[in-house]
């Protein structure tokens, strides 16, 4: 057996098998997700789970099986950085298609995601978007603790293609360590867990990188952790794959300004997961 530690392959093999062992199945339930010949997609799930990773020891990917480290990593830039909602911008500026099942009539995801970003908010200091005033409160005030970002508004909901799945994050400056907590809702954990995960992993290390201060624990917090019940056998194969070395991240240490950063300023070094498991996308 292999003795190497990666902390993102033993939270995931950890996870897995809790839910399959201690999951509650919702089977015979009203549930909304189906799959794409029209039976219902049931899962099993755990409630409440929460994951701490120190980045300081390594970055957060697992290499159980291949993830998608620059797709997610575009995906946070479409959000955050261009503030956006279009997913046909998505496709052409990033070459990311997997959001075109949630899109509507008008090839955006309604006021979801980028969009609550993109909205300006009254402050005492004046009007700011959501990750101007978190890097205005990191550099300014950085041992606040209302150092919040929310992209899960109820008064637009209605107008929402999808609610948002990781919605909420909390940032903790310790005086040295740039710390944040993600709150994610629901996670299809198979599908997208550890793409989430490296996700903010990237977003807590630009941010830390333009306020100065180094990238410290993350804690991820999972409301409604579950995988689904054609992904029964992927998970039993997952648990029994031995853990690979955690890669390496190197980003571009000149970029100061949030908005500079571009997807070639970040690299894998040593990522070498093993194979890909194909999994159904319930919808």
């Amino acid at each position: 057996m292999s003795n190497i530690v990666n902390t993102a392959d033993t939270i995931l093999k950890s996870n897995l098998y809790k839910i399959l062992s201690e999951g509650k199945s919702d089977k015979g339930q009203k549930i909304r997700p189906k799959w794409s010949d029209d039976t219902p997609a049931y899962t099993l799930k755990c409630f409440g789970v929460l994951n701490e990773y120190d980045l300081q020891k390594e970055f957060p990917i697992a290499t159980l099986r291949p993830t998608a480290f620059k797709s997610g990593l575009k995906e946070i830039l479409w959000i955050y950085q261009d503030k956006s909602n279009d997913v046909q911008l998505l496709e052409e500026k990033y070459g990311v298609k997997y959001w075109r099942s949630w899109a509507n009539e008008d090839g955006n995801l309604g006021l979801a995601y980028g969009r609550q970003i993109q909205y300006e908010h009254k402050y005492k200091e004046g009007y700011f978007n959501q990750i101007d005033r978190l890097i205005w409160d990191l550099k300014n005030n950085p041992y606040s603790r209302r150092i919040i970002t929310n992209l899960y508004n109820h008064q637009d909901l209605h107008g929402m293609t999808l609610y948002p799945c990781a919605f909420l994050t909390m940032w903790d400056y310790d005086g040295e360590f740039l710390n944040m907590t993600l709150v994610q809702r629901s996670s299809d954990y198979l599908v997208a867990g550890n793409i989430n995960v490296t996700q903010y992993a990237l977003l807590q290390h630009m941010i830390a990188q333009v306020c100065g201060y180094k990238p410290g624990k993350f804690h991820h917090y999972i409301n409604n952790l579950h995988i689904y019940d054609r992904h029964i056998e992927q998970a039993k194969e997952i648990i029994n794959r031995e853990s690979l070395a955690a890669p390496k991240l190197v980003m571009d240490n000149s970029i100061k300004n949030f908005y500079d950063y571009k997807p070639e300023h970040f690299i894998l070094e040593g990522y070498r997961p093993h194979s890909q498991i194909k999994l159904e996308v319930a919808l």
